[in-house]
Formats: structure tokens, C-alpha cells, sequence
């Protein structure tokens, strides 16, 4: 199960986005890579948004 914590500690250790439930760092713009990317990865959650939700919310990812 994924805590607020644990994603205060993937921001920490430089990782921006979850990807596939993955922490995924990512080179240049978050927004432009998150564009990139195919249909077959639609399960994509920024960190820095994710962080503001209920831990309730967090625990479903």
C-alpha cells in the first residue's frame, strides 16, 4: 500500500510521476512527457498532486 509518506519520499529522492504504479523520473517537462506517451499508459498519477490528497485516496493507487 502506498502512504503519503512513501510519496513524500519518492518526491524526495527525485521522482516525479507514477507510472503503471512505478516511481518514474522524468527528464525536462512532466506535463510534455506525460503527453508523449501512448494509450497504453493511461495509468499515470503526478507526484506533486498526488501529495495533496486524503491518505484514504493515496491508499487505493
Amino acid at each position: 500500500m502506498i502512504t503519503k509518506q512513501q510519496i513524500e519520499l519518492w518526491i524526495d529522492e527525485g521522482f516525479h510521476i507514477l507510472q503503471d504504479g512505478k516511481p518514474v523520473k522524468v527528464d525536462g517537462n512532466i506535463w510534455d512527457y506525460i503527453s508523449s506517451l501512448d494509450a497504453t499508459h493511461n495509468n499515470v498519477l503526478v507526484l506533486r498532486e498526488v501529495i495533496n490528497w486524503e491518505e484514504e485516496e493515496i491508499a487505493k493507487i
